[in-house]
């Protein structure tokens, strides 16, 4: 496959080791990242993307030549930078674009697997695409046993959804074989599921598995098992929102 870049003028995606104290050095990333309004990505996933503006064209080609991650962020509400683009959220998914189809006007069919969570530390650059200083993001260790009435309750309700929403039984199956950890079904529920992009966001920040299966359990009532109870929605914003702010406050 033929990618033409011109003359580059912009530093290379890299690793390097930042020194965050004496005694230790984390390892951080320089990637691309693309803000999408309404869109997260989870990190047990895969999204399918269709991409036609010359630019992110590009930047998908230089990902797979370089074997880049790139970095799949809800963009901030009505958030701009001076250049234009969007600003992302601090927290987001990682993905490893694999092209499925090129089409005749060069525009791309992608499909985004995800490999993890980054969280943002610093701007990069902006030319010509916007790349950023990350850091990986990943769940704290809470020594609780997972509880597996609620996990078994999360599979039915994933199981159930996808017979209604994906007819052909063989591309059903092909789905399910890939849902290997109950990472996997958290996150496809967050996906499909919670409708609420706030707390998508909310269930991709969140450090701790058992406390995301027990928000989705608690927000998919039995009574109406395919979308988040209004009620309980709105008391885990005011719980999350509270809980912000007595950090900031400390």
């Amino acid at each position: 496959m033929t990618i033409i870049n011109g003359n580059r003028q912009y530093r290379p995606f890299s690793t390097i080791l930042f020194p965050y104290n004496k005694r230790m050095a984390k390892e951080l990333e320089i990637i691309p990242i693309l803000s999408i309004p309404g869109v997260v990505f989870f990190p047990n996933t895969s999204l399918p993307l269709f991409v036609a503006e010359p630019l992110y064209i590009q930047l998908i080609h230089d990902c797979i030549e370089n074997g880049t991650a790139l970095g799949i962020a809800m963009a901030e509400n009505d958030i701009y930078y001076s250049s234009g683009k969007l600003k992302p959220k601090n927290i987001f998914g990682l993905g490893r674009p694999i092209i499925l189809e090129e089409l005749d006007d060069g525009s791309l069919k992608v499909l985004i697997r995800g490999i993890g969570r980054g969280k943002i530390i610093a701007e990069h650059q902006h030319l010509p695409y916007p790349t950023y200083l990350i850091e990986r993001y990943y769940d704290k260790s809470d020594g609780l046993k997972i509880h597996g009435p609620r996990i078994t309750r999360l599979r039915a309700i994933l199981d159930e959804w996808l017979v209604d929403n994906i007819a052909e039984p063989i591309e059903r199956e092909a789905f399910l074989r890939t849902l290997t950890s109950i990472y996997h079904v958290v996150d496809y529920i967050g996906m499909f599921l919670i409708q609420d992009k706030e707390l998508r966001q909310l269930l991709l920040e969140n450090e701790s598995i058992n406390e995301r299966i027990y928000m989705l359990n608690i927000l998919l009532k039995e009574e109406n098992p395919f979308t988040e109870d209004k009620g309980v929605l709105s008391a885990i914003k005011s719980f999350e929102s509270l809980e912000k702010h007595a950090k900031i406050g400390h």
